[in-house]
């Protein structure tokens, strides 16, 4: 009894400090459950080895998290994505209706989010379009609809952190071992996001606000700093398309993600940058967001392994089990995946996937439900409702560049975000076995 109060006690507090404090998540899951070990008298010897062995699990996904970010920084600033999307601003149906707008805005949107940094793909996204959005009348709730939907979808790449997250939780040696699972799902997901936008569009052009373009080419191509020009290799861009899909293809026929980075990243970054002196500012240009992830991913093995080897999961899931009725036993992780959405609208990802996940992954296993299927919802769900997230600062940087606020935003979107995440989940639960 003392084990189940002394869990829920780590958790409730977790989520409170990750949601309300001023601490970094990797300050509170390194020190938070050390210390609640301590109490319950795990004893200081025992104590640190769970800490070790939970860190040593969490290593590859680290790794992952350091390299894939250097790869796709540098694809990024060598400007391989951006002939792509000026391509797509040229476009001669852009401006003919609602949806001809909203669809190139959302291709735009999962090309910028190749990278898995939100901040990248709004920064990108919102200006130049919201032009086109102002000129023809379009209400900018539908760019917002967008991130909260194609964009979401798009955060279920296993180098963008939900799908990451779960990985450690899982403990899995790759999270391309859980990605491949989820990779149909995400497909269905993002064709099923543009029915959306589809619909949605159809009724602001109902609206009768819309204004045709009479000049199509109304963003010529992304405004590009000098200091931006001077990091872009246009020259290279075929090179490093080319790696950058042999890299991708990859992963899915059995090569380790982190040691596919590694290798993509010792390629390119001499190929695009030439000097030591260049190559290491192009690095240290990633580390404020990578180090941060990083920090909080150690952080989270220091968390798992203390309530691995205390057998605080255990614990807690087996309370729980005794007081589930026997009739909700079959299903009882599919309805706990429909509230994953919703609570993604208040908790972040941290508090979701460290704090809630671990322990409904255990309750599964009471009833032969596999730790893969409900990590695969919770990332599932957690992503697509994560555009809506209260507790993210995203959703406001978001909101701010298109104009918005946060309640006018939510009674447009909530009803659509609700509909793709309850639906991707219960087809995700169907699937990943």
């Amino acid at each position: 009894m003392m084990l189940v109060l002394a869990t829920v006690f780590l958790l409730a507090v977790l989520l409170i400090l990750i949601l309300k404090s001023n601490f970094l998540p990797g300050n509170i899951m390194a020190l938070l459950p050390i210390a609640v070990a301590l109490v319950i008298g795990t004893g200081f010897s025992n104590t640190l080895g769970f800490v070790h062995e939970g860190i040593s699990d969490v290593l590859v996904i680290a790794a992952l998290l350091i390299f894939a970010t250097i790869y796709f920084g540098v694809m990024s600033d060598a400007g391989l994505f951006e002939p792509i999307i000026n391509r797509l601003l040229r476009s001669r149906l852009i401006g003919k209706s609602v949806f001809s707008v909203v669809a190139v805005t959302a291709l735009i949107a999962v090309v910028t989010h190749l990278d898995g940094q939100g901040i990248t793909t709004l920064m990108v996204t919102v200006p130049p379009m919201l032009i086109v959005f102002d000129k023809l009348k379009i209400s900018r709730t539908l760019m917002a609809l967008i991130f909260c939907t194609v964009v979401t979808t798009m955060n279920i790449l296993p180098w963008a952190g939900p799908a990451a997250r779960a990985a450690t939780v899982l403990g899995l040696e790759d999270v391309m071992i859980l990605y491949r699972k989820l990779a149909p799902v995400q497909v269905i997901s993002l064709i099923s996001s543009f029915v959306i936008l589809y619909f949605a569009s159809r009724a602001e052009q109902k609206r009768g606000l819309f204004i045709p373009a009479g000049d199509v080419q109304l963003v010529g191509q992304i405004a590009v700093s000098e200091e931006t020009k001077a990091l872009q290799r246009p020259k290279l861009f075929w090179i490093n398309l080319i790696i950058t899909v042999i890299l991708i293809a990859s992963l899915f026929i059995g090569v380790p993600s982190y040691i596919g980075f590694l290798i993509g990243c010792a390629i390119v970054l001499p190929l695009n940058y030439r000097t030591a002196k260049e190559q290491n500012a192009r690095i240290k240009s990633y580390a404020g967001n990578l180090l941060v992830n990083v920090y909080t991913v150690v952080g989270a093995g220091a968390l798992l392994g203390i309530m691995d080897g205390t057998g605080m999961f255990d614990a807690l899931a087996n309370a729980i089990v005794s007081v589930i009725p026997s009739q909700l036993n079959s299903v009882i992780h599919i309805i706990v995946g429909l509230l994953v959405t919703p609570l993604s609208w208040l908790l972040n990802a941290d508090a979701m996937i460290y704090g809630v996940m671990p322990v409904m992954v255990n309750i599964g296993a009471q009833y032969n439900v596999s730790p893969d299927t409900v990590a695969s919802m919770f990332v599932v769900g957690r992503c697509l409702g994560g555009g809506l997230c209260l507790t993210t600062a995203s959703t406001y940087l978001g909101l701010g560049l298109m104009g918005l606020n946060y309640r006018d935003a939510f009674k447009v979107i909530f009803k659509w975000s609700l509909l793709l995440g309850t639906t991707m989940v219960i087809l995700t639960a169907i699937i990943v076995k």
